[in-house]
């Protein structure tokens, strides 16, 4: 099998040569990682790591949006970032958030929103060629739609429940705003790609450690109706959906497969209601689980000989039948270990049920 093979054939519930493998980092971890490995770039290093996905996403042609020397950025909504930590450890972190304080609906009519202007779509075709052999996934940033995660962004995280219950006339107007630059990326996007491109990555985080962290008004509300716009064009052309949220969204499992996810990712498996023999069991042949390796204890702090156990452990459960792929519970940090991630490839690959 080839690599979009080996996906495909889980994602139908019905086992591979071996389970399907993803890889997910923080910019910082991947640097680390090619460098000691002595790579030059990252199609290199996934393609030593055997890894089955490939991103794509269109050419940003807008401004400048990064200074390395100054240490501060941009993103495409205005949100600032500015570099943190030290040494090894940098990072970006949110200087300002852009309309922090602010409830005038009117403002966000004179707001520089970003369009799709800001990206050449033309250059998606060749890179669907270069992956034609992968699963080819919208990738993760501006090209793996939102509506809550940017939101947050742009008013602040700790501002926005308040804003969502007092202001909701402005909170609407920002919803319709950031759906509004989405949709028209979506059908800029998958108008040149068609299904060349195997799954649009939907990502907003509904969940915390402890359980859902929204209500189920605000989900019915507010996600699940941009959820169905955002994958309807790409549903129409045969595309599948991944679902992206972290922590405990055992609840709302049965409302993403009702949507038509394809796949659910990460799997923090430490999270409520989400230990792998629960899902496996109540919705195992209903929707394909992505990822489940913990981040945070095990590969970031355990030994690689550990980890291979826990590989194995996992997929003792997970893999019966297809419909799992393995992957990290969360990107990978700076401060894990390579060899660690390096025994996490390699036992899949020694997996024998």
């Amino acid at each position: 099998m080839n690599h979009k093979e080996r996906v495909l054939t889980a994602l139908n519930h019905q086992e591979p040569d071996r389970v399907p493998v993803f890889y997910w980092a923080v910019p910082e971890f991947t640097n680390k990682m090619i460098a000691q490995l002595g790579f030059s770039n990252m199609d290199e290093l996934l393609e030593y790591l055997d890894i089955d996905f490939r991103w794509v996403e269109p050419q940003y042609v807008g401004p400048p949006l990064t200074n390395y020397q100054e240490g501060i950025k941009k993103d495409i909504w205005g949100v600032e970032y500015k570099l943190a930590g030290h040494g090894d450890l940098r990072y970006w972190e949110v200087d300002k958030y852009p309309l922090q304080g602010i409830n005038d609906p009117e403002v966000l009519e004179d707001y520089p929103w970003p369009t799709t202007d800001l990206f050449d779509f033309s250059s998606l075709k060749a890179q669907c060629e270069k992956y034609k052999d992968y699963a080819i996934m919208t990738a993760p940033g501006y090209s793996s739609p939102g509506l809550f995660r940017i939101i947050q962004r742009l008013i602040g995280r700790d501002t926005f429940l308040e804003t969502m219950m007092y202001n909701p006339r402005f909170f609407n107007v920002l919803v319709e705003k950031v759906k509004s630059f989405y949709l028209a990326f979506i059908h800029e996007f998958f108008s040149v790609t068609g299904n060349n491109v195997d799954l649009i990555r939907i990502a907003d985080d509904f969940g915390s450690q402890s359980g859902l962290i929204i209500s189920q008004d605000t989900w019915e509300n507010y996600c699940k109706p941009a959820i169905e716009q955002f994958t309807k064009f790409p549903s129409e052309l045969g595309v599948k959906f991944y679902m992206h949220s972290c922590g405990g969204v055992r609840k709302l499992v049965p409302d993403f497969i009702s949507l038509g996810a394809d796949v659910l990712d990460p799997i923090q498996t430490r999270a409520a209601g989400m230990a792998p023999e629960g899902l496996k069991k109540d919705f195992g042949n209903m929707i394909t689980f992505s990822g489940g390796l913990d981040e945070e204890l095990l590969l970031r702090k355990g030994t690689p000989h550990r980890v291979k156990e826990g590989v194995k452990e996992l997929l003792n459960i997970m893999a019966p039948g297809g419909g799992f792929i393995l992957g990290p519970s969360h990107k990978l940090k700076v401060e894990t270990p390579v060899e660690n991630v390096l025994a996490m490839y390699e036992a899949v690959k020694e997996f024998k049920r």
